[in-house]
């Protein structure tokens, strides 16, 4: 006879990447939680059983999307070591994909956010740009380190210039 109650850290994974797709999907213009729980199938109260706040909700589909994010970042690029104008171009291109324009768009909704200070958005903004910039350091070597937070400055620019007059 099937198992047909999933163990809670499996059900709750599977909510986290409901919730994910809904935000890639949605934003946060429509992340009530009911509106989350109904992207997930089941009721709001039953989210609450798995997670003691709609911010931890947000927060670790957030960082399932980070996740997510650093792996396709070796994929852009998989050399070991690069120039800061490799770098660059690989993460403009890889960004103005156009699958790449749900995870975007959110980029930019929670950098927003983090700018008027809101959490859970400060801090996943910050895990976001630590990663990317941890990931540029290992490609540019120990010498050129100190580069990293300019280059991504000039990637996160350009990304934004040209979205917008796009």
């Amino acid at each position: 006879m099937p198992n047909t109650q999933r163990e809670p850290a499996q059900k709750r994974q599977e909510i986290i990447a409901s919730v994910a797709d809904h935000l890639l999907r949605e934003g946060f213009r429509n992340s009530g939680l009911r509106a989350l729980a109904k992207s997930v199938g089941i009721s709001d109260r039953m989210i609450m059983y798995y997670f003691e706040t709609k911010e931890e909700l947000i927060t670790e589909a957030m960082l399932l999307l980070a996740d997510g994010l650093a792996s396709g970042l070796e994929l852009a690029l998989p050399e070991r070591q690069a120039s800061g104008t490799q770098i660059v171009t690989a993460l403009v291109d890889m960004a103005l994909r156009e699958d790449s324009k749900p995870m975007l768009t959110l980029w930019f909704e929670i950098v927003g956010l983090a700018v008027r200070g809101d959490e859970p958005y400060k801090s996943t903004a910050r895990l976001f740009l630590s990663r990317w910039e941890e990931w540029i350091e290992g490609k540019l070597g120990p010498k050129h380190r100190h580069r990293a937070p300019s280059l991504l400055a000039q990637v996160e620019g350009e990304v934004m210039i040209r979205l917008l007059k796009a």
